[in-house]
């Protein structure tokens, strides 16, 4: 059965919070605050009985608001950045039957330090930034929230979570039509302040650091993504996969809390890798991923948390297949690549998509895993076509019994045609979505792409806008330009290998 309603899953309030009753207005129930509360800048009131001030004068309500409370994973397990309450918001409340005295000012021992500008980013990183990283938000489940108990310890981390989430704000409000000069302003001098801030601690900090030093690389990737798509991220990618091999190298045996951050965050980095090897170009680097990490065991460390629900085989045969635009493999004979391309759609098609879901260990009992399958399905489709588009140049053709391009095009189509626009997992629909649109002619087809990429920027209420969705818009409209503009004099183009010989510098995941 699809679940597309989130309320029906197992963990979620049973009516809308506060906020979205008074408003009327449909909530989505996520935990442990609205979604919709946090992107519209507004304090979720949540779901449970709501407090107000007992014995309080209109004028100590007019006094300025204290600062607001932020929930850690610290308190109680709770793996949420909590909720936020100001006296104002508590005593206007006025649908309570129960009336508690507490105190005006409860902040988290953990962010004690910090001023109310960066407690609020911190709010919004664990409330908004951190479900957008995962394919379904499970709270204490969710590795990316373990990074809020470490920004004390480490500032290099800390500057990078402020400059990630203040980022995630300033492309939301813009988004929204909104004012976001100010997010900007901060998230560039956060960014500033990592990079040196990174530099030092690359040059002095213990060997044992490794595994936070890759968390804040790789966090400057996704703050890439989120602006554009067209940053620095492949620096990031190179830097991080040096350190991912020393840390299998060295084996070491990190926290146990810690394992969990340790796996989501380099099973990212490699997805980044193998995404951005498809339509770019990385220059190969001594440890880099291909040299000394085991690919298959660090995306399978982390299936259960990624957001792109792609299965790990298939990604690194999308990652041997991405090889085949290296130099040695092009100056091979038709007949040597032709057989390399075939044992690689022989890998991919004969790989079971069904089998893989229904055993990821880790999920929800109430994740949608039909769901799943389809969207895994599309992926392995996404891998064929990207095979079959890579060995086809120039005038080599492909063998007639194989299965042609736009076939491969309606199947990838029809897989995703099953993921409901307003499901969770759309957001990890992306990149086959692009492929689809980039080799189809059609003009209906290419509609329906645009569609449900505005979907999941529009209309999706389990994440919030991207930067790099819009380069991926942006680029489709390049594409089918270059397209029919060949079309009229009645030559073919292979538009990816177009993009490879622009290197390109866009990063779609």
């Amino acid at each position: 059965m699809i679940v597309t309603n989130p309320s029906s899953w197992a963990g979620f309030p049973a009516k809308a919070c506060h906020n979205c009753r008074r408003r009327r207005r449909r909530c989505d129930r996520s935990q442990p605050t609205c979604h919709k509360c946090s992107r519209d800048g507004e304090v979720c009131l949540g779901y449970g009985q709501l407090l107000r001030w007992a014995n309080v004068t209109p004028a100590t309500r007019a006094r300025p608001a204290p600062q607001p409370l932020v929930r850690g994973e610290s308190n109680a397990q709770s793996g949420g950045g909590g909720r936020q309450t100001t006296a104002d918001t508590v005593a206007t409340c006025q649908d309570t039957a129960l009336v508690h005295n507490v105190q005006p000012s409860l902040i988290d021992p953990l962010l004690s330090g910090m001023s109310e500008r960066p407690r609020f980013y911190i709010h919004h990183f664990a409330n908004v930034v951190c479900p957008d990283l995962v394919s379904v938000d499970q709270l204490e489940r969710n590795p990316f929230r373990r990074l809020i108990l470490l920004v004390e310890k480490y500032d290099y981390l800390k500057a990078i979570v402020l400059a990630t989430a203040s980022m995630h704000l300033t492309v939301l409000h813009r988004h929204q039509g909104r004012p976001s000069q100010s997010d900007l302003v901060y998230a560039l001098s956060a960014k500033a302040k990592a990079i040196s801030l990174l530099r030092a601690a690359l040059t002095d900090a213990p060997s044992t650091d490794e595994a936070v030093l890759l968390a804040a690389i790789v966090f400057f990737i996704n703050l890439d993504l989120i602006d554009s798509g067209r940053g620095g991220w492949k620096a990031h990618i190179q830097a991080a996969g040096t350190l991912i091999s020393s840390l299998q190298r060295a084996q070491r045996q990190l926290d146990s809390s810690l394992q969990p951050l340790a796996d989501a965050i380099a099973a990212d980095c490699l997805t980044y890798r193998i995404f951005g090897s498809t339509i770019g170009r990385l220059d190969p680097v001594p440890g880099s991923v291909s040299e000394h990490i085991n690919v298959l065991s660090v995306l399978q460390s982390a299936e259960a948390h990624s957001y792109h629900c792609c299965p790990p085989f298939i990604l690194q045969t999308t990652m041997a297949a991405s090889r085949m635009f290296d130099p040695e493999f092009i100056e091979q004979d038709d007949k040597t690549r032709m057989s390399v391309a075939e044992s690689l759609l022989a890998q991919a098609r004969t790989f079971d998509i069904e089998r893989w879901v229904y055993g990821i260990r880790g999920l929800s009992e109430e994740d949608d895993l039909p769901v799943r399958v389809q969207l895994a399905s599309a992926h392995r489709a996404a891998c064929c076509l990207y095979i079959l588009l890579a060995v086809s140049r120039g005038d080599s053709k492909l063998p007639d019994t194989w299965t042609q391009p736009d076939d491969v095009v309606l199947e990838i189509f029809n897989h995703l045609s099953q993921i409901p626009i307003d499901h969770v997992l759309l957001k990890g629909t992306v990149w086959p979505t692009f492929l689809v649109g980039a080799q189809t002619d059609d003009p209906l087809l290419r509609s329906l792409c645009l569609d449900r990429l505005h979907a999941i920027l529009n209309t999706n209420a389990w994440m919030c806008p991207w930067g790099y969705i819009y380069t991926a818009i942006e680029m489709l409209q390049d594409i089918w330009a270059s397209k029919d503009r060949v079309a009229e004099t009645a030559r073919e183009m292979n538009w990816l290998q177009e993009l490879k010989s622009l290197a390109n510098s866009a990063l779609i995941v």
